[in-house]
């Protein structure tokens, strides 16, 4: 019971430090959040290049082939982290049910579209339902590592039918 609870108060500091990193990102006006952007893609394909021990003469043209992509994928993995924290908690205390999967996805939806809203009203920014729908498809990623893990981890008890 006490690890529980530690589990879930750990649980929902990440996920308010999630929430204000989310608005903190979507406070940013067009011209920062497309530096941070470019930025963090430029650090990837650097990493990526020293990795594969190849020179990244096209390093400039990647980088602006690949900002857009990195920027969705931020977006999918900020709301996965979130549907999973959610959900985890959620499945702390009770069993996977469609009840709770439905209020973590309601849960994910709205706060997506709250942060799309939000950027509405940032100079540079504008609210798109295709991010709602990203940011979504991330929170069920989030929610279905949650499931995936409870099916291959969790204890099996033996039916008394079988013995």
């Amino acid at each position: 019971m006490k690890a529980k609870k530690i589990y879930t108060a750990v649980a929902l500091l990440l996920l308010i430090a999630l929430y204000a990193v989310i608005f903190c990102f979507s406070a940013e006006d067009g011209e920062q959040s497309s530096v941070v952007s470019t930025r963090v893609t430029e650090a990837l394909l650097r990493s990526y290049f020293e990795l594969m021990g190849k020179g990244g003469r096209a390093l400039a043209e990647m980088v602006i082939l690949l900002e857009g992509l990195i920027r969705k994928l931020a977006h999918f993995l900020e709301y996965m982290c979130m549907g999973f924290l959610s959900f985890s908690i959620i499945v702390t205390w009770r069993r996977i049910s469609r009840k709770g999967i439905l209020a973590v996805l309601l849960q994910v939806f709205i706060s997506a579209a709250m942060d799309e809203f939000h950027q509405y009203f940032v100079p540079g920014r504008h609210a798109s339902f295709r991010d709602v729908l990203i940011d979504t498809a991330g929170g069920i990623a989030g929610i279905l590592l949650i499931v995936l893990w409870k099916k291959l981890f969790s204890k099996k008890v033996p039916s008394a039918a079988g013995q």
